[in-house]
């Protein structure tokens, strides 16, 4: 790839939780309040919600018993933007690169810039292959 990235580190820890397709918004919309960053996205099969926390998967925790899923303790990269959409191949290198290294990922795209999460002990192993193959990455 030929564009040289700049990618920013996010100090905080993510969680991602996944929800039947069936939740009412009421059920997940108060772990929205006061972040700084998160997404949700929902298909016919499930609703995914990034954001920014740590979460106990703990009975009192659980929002939807037994349907409620989380993965906790992820780090988000931030592909510094705005990026042209006439530019291509961007999470291509971002990770294919990371799966060389059996690093797995989960992707957010916006309109303007690409967000990649790894798994929190993953980070900086990630921050250096993207650094090998010439892209910068700084912390917040």
């Amino acid at each position: 790839m030929a564009i040289q990235l700049n990618l920013v580190l996010n100090k905080l820890d993510y969680t991602i939780h996944r929800f039947p397709p069936s939740t009412p918004a009421s059920v997940y919309l108060h772990l929205i309040d006061n972040q700084p960053w998160y997404t949700i996205t929902k298909t016919d099969e499930e609703i995914s919600l990034v954001v920014s926390h740590k979460y106990a998967d703990t009975p009192e925790n659980q929002l939807v018993p037994n349907e409620h899923k989380i993965s906790p303790d992820w780090r988000c990269f931030k592909v510094s933007g705005p990026l042209d959409f006439s530019i291509v191949g961007i999470m291509a290198n971002l990770s294919g690169a990371l799966a060389e290294h059996k690093i797995s990922v989960f992707v957010v795209s916006t309109y303007d810039t690409d967000y990649i999460l790894v798994k929190e002990d993953k980070a900086q192993e990630a921050k250096q292959v993207w650094e090998t193959i010439g892209h910068s990455v700084s912390s917040l």
